[in-house]
């Protein structure tokens, strides 16, 4: 970004003084007095510092509990669909997952303008509770329906009310380093994903389910009591902030609504692996131990996918490094097709886990980037993820249907389709977006 177009965005974004005086001394919302706060003008950006990274930490401790554990579903996939609850088609035992992600996603609507507002720490002690408390009930389901609640609709909406923040915490501390902040703390996901589901599955067949799910739950607790005292907010919300584009103005800004259209596309088909690459290593009668670390070799791919792009993301832009790796998903979902022998799974798990890494780790800066302030950020991120959320409830059903129909062919098919039409939406509203801003970087 030219020096020129920094300042004119200062200048659209200034705060006055005596709003910034009136929030600071608001006892009512989340802001902390150690991290030092902007004093005049737009808010400024450390870009590194003792706040600054420990939020960072907070962020990545968060994920890695959150997001991180929802990574190990392939786990719980497998484990309903041969032992758990073997009378139930792929199909039911997926929606588990999807409703999981629905609310993981949908309630960035709400949690995103409760953190513009800044009610950040209060969010993220409610969605601990919940998460924590709904997990520790999954460990007790004994009926089907009673998964689904405890685990899809409670521990959705528990890493739901936690994520969002978590993440948009990091805006605040980081502008032009913004993906390579995010890209670290994302990699929490990938490290959970290569940690938890190995974990989960040596305590469940040493442990049995219920425990094993229990004995996680305190890891989690203990990882997200100490994230939330990592992470301290440090602008403090604006008393009369600029009026905020209500949905039928978002609706008119063509580049982000192509955006979210392409989120939602990307998201139909984005999870296939994660959920099923495990059911089809046993399927294949690949061996045992290969089965139990198809999700680890996934999600460790993915930590490289989420901090190198990044790097380069900060340079080049985050909505251009995204759509190529959104467009390379696409190509290796379709090369599944080879993975029925190890060094084809093994291939097809490290180049996957590794570009959709990349594209999940760069999904919130590219939303971020069409704020036109600060105060627009959690609005701009939870309607774009309200979208994604719409897509992962009804994807991964659709994908166990074709999967109890037609076997591993059809979902194979689905989802590199809709991951490379996500690819193309991404494209028209990359090019717009360049059009609207008068520059490549976007």
């Amino acid at each position: 970004m030219s020096a020129s177009s920094e300042s004119t965005a200062a200048d659209e974004n200034r705060i006055p003084d005596e709003q910034l005086q009136h929030a600071a001394h608001n006892n009512d919302q989340d802001v902390e007095k150690q991290p030092p706060a902007p004093k005049h003008g737009m808010p400024t950006f450390p870009e590194g510092g003792l706040f600054a990274w420990m939020a960072v930490a907070g962020a990545w401790l968060a994920i890695f509990t959150t997001f991180g554990y929802a990574n190990t579903f392939g786990v719980f996939q497998d484990y309903y669909q041969f032992k758990g609850y073997p009378n139930q088609p792929a199909t039911n035992i997926s929606w588990v997952g999807s409703v999981q992600l629905f609310f993981q996603f949908a309630l960035g609507a709400v949690a995103g303008p409760l953190y513009d507002k800044g009610y950040f720490r209060h969010l993220m002690v409610v969605g601990t509770v919940i998460y924590v408390v709904c997990l520790m009930m999954t460990s007790l389901c004994k009926e089907f329906w009673q998964t689904v609640l405890a685990q899809g609709i409670g521990v959705g909406i528990g890493i739901g009310l936690i994520y969002l923040p978590a993440l948009s915490i990091l805006s605040q501390f980081f502008m032009k380093r913004r993906a390579t902040a995010i890209g670290i703390a994302v990699t929490g996901s990938s490290v959970g994903g290569i940690c938890l589901p190995i974990m989960l599955n040596n305590l469940i067949e040493q442990h049995g389910f219920r425990k094993a799910v229990q004995y996680t739950g305190y890891l989690i607790l203990g990882c997200l009591v100490l994230s939330i005292a990592l992470m301290h907010p440090r602008i403090p919300p604006n008393p009369n902030p600029p009026k905020k584009p209500s949905p039928k103005e978002l609706l008119k800004d063509i580049p982000y609504v192509f955006c979210c259209l392409g989120a939602f596309s990307v998201a139909l088909g984005l999870f296939f692996p994660f959920f099923y690459l495990q059911v089809f290593a046993q399927v294949h009668g690949l061996s045992h131990n290969l089965v139990f670390y198809t999700l680890a070799i996934v999600n460790g791919a993915s930590v490289f996918g989420r901090v190198v792009p990044n790097l380069v993301a900060d340079k080049i832009g985050s909505l251009n490094l995204m759509t190529a790796g959104c467009f390379a998903s696409g190509i290796i979902a379709y090369s599944i097709f080879g993975a029925g022998t190890p060094g084809g799974l093994i291939a097809v798990a490290i180049l996957y886990g590794f570009f959709s890494g990349a594209y999940v780790s760069l999904i919130s800066p590219a939303l971020i980037a069409f704020a036109n302030n600060h105060t627009e950020i959690g609005l701009r991120v939870g309607f774009g993820f309200m979208a994604v959320s719409l897509a992962a409830l009804s994807g991964t059903p659709i994908t166990g249907a074709l999967l109890d129909r037609y076997g591993f062919y059809a979902p194979i098919i689905w989802s590199g389709t809709t991951i490379t039409a996500g690819g193309v939406l991404f494209c028209y509203s990359n090019l717009r977006f360049r059009q609207k801003k008068g520059t490549w970087k976007v």
